[in-house]
């Protein structure tokens, strides 16, 4: 039974969303992070599709289509994500709709094929270590969730990377952290390709950051679901397109 990871990644280069802000509005698809297994025990296939254009729909219609295109040639039987009930999923189908009315495609009826047995597995991880929730916690981070089922999910370093001085100023910590994607890193890497800066060795540096980090964010994630329970999970934590609100 073909299993598929998916993870969304955004940008927000318009306007930065208020705090605790899910709104679509504030977001732009920047890149999808996926794994794949045929088996559960198999060692997950990998892969990171970066937006390849600046903000304008043809280029989200293009990142739409590569995911399509990649899963097709997959036999996928079973969606994981993580949150994604409440992030991904929510969003994508607000982005395909919105292209469908203004465009002539069928990405929301293709989306929704993809997610009709998507399981949440942050959902399922929320039950399992509800004495972890804080009081205005719905779910774990998902580091959280690694570390309490002794999985090694490593993070990702900026100082394992090598980029000019205050190249990354804007971003607080030392560790990749998502909101650092959507506040400065996804715009960045969509500057750095409509100027036609790919082949430069920060650009290099800068994609191979974020391919280690989208990728950590979905490869273990098949040990995550098999530690909670693996397809006994199913029935109680799917969550298909006619529940995401």
């Amino acid at each position: 039974m073909g299993t598929l990871v998916l993870d969304i990644e955004t940008a927000s280069p318009f306007e930065e969303p208020p705090e605790n802000s899910n709104d679509t509005a504030y977001f732009e698809l920047f890149a999808f992070g996926l794994a794949y297994v045929e088996d559960l025990d198999d060692q997950p296939e990998t892969t990171v599709l970066f937006r390849q254009g600046g903000w304008d729909d043809t280029y989200t219609i293009e990142l739409f289509e590569r995911l399509f295109d990649w899963c097709d040639q997959r036999a996928i039987d079973r969606l994981l994500t993580y949150n994604g009930a409440w992030f991904d999923a929510k969003h994508l189908f607000n982005w395909a709709a919105e292209l469908d009315a203004s465009t002539d495609t069928e990405i929301h009826a293709r989306t929704e094929a993809l997610f009709e047995n998507h399981i949440d597995v942050a959902l399922a991880a929320a039950d399992e270590y509800a004495d972890e929730l804080w009081d205005d916690q719905h779910i774990l981070p998902d580091w959280k969730a690694y570390d309490l089922t002794n999985i090694d999910n490593d993070s990702v370093w900026y100082d394992d990377y090598q980029f000019p001085d205050s190249y990354l100023d804007g971003i607080d910590g030392k560790a990749m952290q998502g909101k650092h994607i959507g506040q400065v890193i996804g715009e960045r890497y969509v500057e750095n390709v409509t100027a036609g800066l790919e082949a430069t060795s920060v650009h290099t540096e800068l994609t191979r950051l974020l391919k280690d980090y989208c990728t950590s964010d979905v490869a273990d994630l098949v040990d995550l679901y098999r530690a909670l329970g693996g397809p006994d999970l199913d029935d109680t934590y799917r969550r298909p397109p006619n529940s995401i609100n």
